[in-house]
């Protein structure tokens, strides 16, 4: 008697097989979903620059929830543009992965052109223009009324690096009202310049001038101050002036604010360990800075340089960070009808 079968008559074989056709179109749709994105160049009118603003936008390609999408924006750093972060940063590649992975929920991003305007206005002194009030008012009026994203606080968030997280940061705490969160990614921070003599204003500490020696089992560090007036590129006047670089500091700012009790946004800090322009000296400073102020941060030191190799890896977890404190529209309206928020006060508490 001759018994004949094939593979496939074996249940567990048939199985088998039948998972691994599953396993490959879920694979397939899964990508198909991680490429569901647009990302277009174009310009808005900017009436703080007198001309237009160029501008990358990402952008999802399923419909928006009712409310809108929420939205953020996403700054470049020295000698850099808007098409740092798509070319440079793979920025699209990231969203698609990280949304269709359900790490974080759709969402637009904007990346403007702020050439090396340090995100200030400097119109008046002969600068490269008034790029803070063109990202804080003409971009998102331009964003909104072109897109269906969210107009409230709790759909927008700011991040940029190096001289976009110094940006982004300073642009947050100029108008806690307008961002839910910030993060800065190796952001170009420094504390704010000694006024009592001026000659010295613009002396950058060396190594050997930041970190001061107690005795020989004790290092403290000093005043991170920032680099030579070149470096700002007239945006804080010609010859630099220190008190108008303090004006605009990040840490001015922030004292402000929390002088008049204001609810900062959410705060996200990341620098490389390595970074050659020791730019981990002015997020440590600013974070020991919140720290002492009782204000909630998030701070991270991770390994690398201030090199792309670097922000490619620490966006994702910024983005994370910033979509868990997108708020939905009902929360948003119940907190800004609500009891005024607790003095200090940066986190909000998203609703998935």
């Amino acid at each position: 008697m001759h018994c004949r079968f094939t593979i496939a008559s074996l249940p567990s074989v048939r199985a088998f097989l039948v998972g691994c056709a599953l396993f490959f179109s879920a694979l397939s749709g899964a990508f198909e979903t991680a490429q569901a994105s647009s990302l277009r160049e174009t310009t808005i009118q900017s009436a703080a620059l007198g001309r237009p603003l160029a501008v990358a936008i990402y952008r999802p390609d399923d419909p928006p929830p009712p409310s809108g999408w929420p939205v953020l924006y996403l700054l470049h750093g020295l000698n850099g543009g808007y098409r740092d972060w798509p070319s440079l940063g793979g920025i699209q590649e990231t969203l698609d992965r990280l949304i269709a992975a359900r790490r974080i929920r759709p969402m637009v991003v904007v990346m403007p052109d702020a050439g090396n305007s340090w995100y200030v206005d400097s119109a008046a002194i002969g600068g490269p223009g008034n790029f803070e009030t063109a990202i804080l008012d003409d971009l998102p009026q331009a964003i909104e009324q072109d897109l269906p994203v969210r107009r409230q606080r709790g759909g927008r968030a700011i991040a940029g690096l190096s001289m976009g997280g110094f940006g982004a940061l300073r642009l947050a705490f100029k108008s806690p009202d307008r961002y839910c969160a910030v993060a800065s990614l190796s952001g170009a921070i420094w504390q704010n310049m000694p006024l009592e003599d001026p000659g010295e204003a613009t002396v950058h500490a060396s190594g050997r001038d930041y970190f001061r020696r107690v005795d020989p089992a004790t290092i403290i560090s000093g005043v991170d101050r920032p680099p030579g007036a070149g470096h700002f590129g007239g945006v804080f006047g010609k010859p630099f002036d220190a008190q108008r670089f303090n004006a605009a500091n990040v840490f001015t700012l922030l004292a402000e604010q929390l002088q008049v009790g204001a609810r900062l946004p959410a705060i996200y800090l990341t620098v490389g360990d390595h970074d050659s322009h020791n730019l981990w000296r002015g997020s440590i400073a600013l974070y020991e800075t919140l720290m002492a102020d009782n204000v909630n941060v998030d701070f991270r030191v991770t390994g690398g340089d201030h090199a792309w190799s670097l922000w490619r890896k620490s966006i994702e977890d910024a983005l994370v960070f910033v979509d868990s404190k997108f708020l939905d529209a009902a929360s948003a309206a119940k907190i800004a009808s609500g009891p005024a928020a607790p003095k200090f006060s940066s986190d909000d508490t998203a609703v998935k």
